[in-house]
């Protein structure tokens, strides 16, 4: 079966694959390595700690400066920023808008597909635990019990970062290195904060990722290279400068 992708027809060849992502900057980058590095590093614990286990160790360990930091950080999480983005994009330039909204589409499928349907009702470490169990909870944050894989929250937090990190590019390693910290923390607060399983992270993880990558590789085949450049240097704000010079 054939594949065309940005003008490489792909059957299921390797080096096919590798000269593509070789030709786009944000697979070359130092936060796609920083990604790809924790992800394998990672699958580790997820695969061999037992469900619960990691959860409780971490929820021993509470401290009044952590449970302020996570409360706030998580939000990074929450859908409404995707949607704030969008709009700041849409004034910075309209390529990044379109990648966001691409983005948005396919996490909003991958989640719903997931949390909805094939693992609907699933418990989340509050009902699992039940309540004999001894936890620690962080005040003013309402914990759910069911619906809990993937983690809404990591895969936005996640998609977000990567985003952010295509947007503001130009400031090299540490940009990798801040907005891979930012999604960390985003996916370790679903933990901290009782919400979600350490797996459940993993997946919403990789889900915000796939949405981004996807909105890269579909772009190209939407629109022609002449087409995206115009996305690139055009917005409603370079739109609204040629409107005021007319008049």
């Amino acid at each position: 079966m054939i594949f065309p992708l940005a003008g490489i027809s792909i059957i299921f060849d390797l080096q096919a694959i590798i000269s593509y992502m070789n030709s786009k900057a944000f697979y070359r980058s130092g936060f796609f390595a920083l990604m790809l590095g924790s992800g394998i590093i990672l699958l580790y614990p997820v695969l061999v700690f037992p469900k619960g286990e990691l959860e409780l160790m971490i929820n021993q360990h509470h401290f009044p400066v952590l449970d302020f930091w996570f409360k706030y950080i998580t939000n990074i999480g929450d859908g409404v920023v995707m949607a704030v983005l969008l709009l700041v994009f849409l004034f910075y330039n309209y390529y990044l808008a379109l990648l966001t909204l691409v983005s948005i589409v396919v996490q909003t499928i991958l989640v719903s597909i997931f949390k909805r349907w094939l693992f609907e009702g699933m418990e989340r470490p509050l009902a699992f635990f039940g309540e004999d169990a001894v936890l620690n909870f962080v005040e003013g944050v309402a914990v759910h019990s069911t619906n809990t894989f993937p983690s809404g929250h990591t895969t936005t937090g996640f998609a977000v970062a990567a985003l952010a990190f295509i947007a503001f590019n130009s400031r090299g390693h540490l940009a990798s290195i801040f907005w891979f910290l930012i999604a960390m923390m985003v996916g370790f607060s679903r933990v901290y904060l009782l919400q979600h399983f350490v797996v459940d992270v993993y997946a919403g993880a990789l889900f915000g990722l796939i949405s981004v990558i996807s909105g890269l590789a579909l772009l190209p085949l939407l629109f022609d290279e002449n087409k995206l450049k115009r996305f690139k240097s055009h917005s409603l704000l370079t739109l609204m400068k040629k409107d005021q010079t007319q008049h």
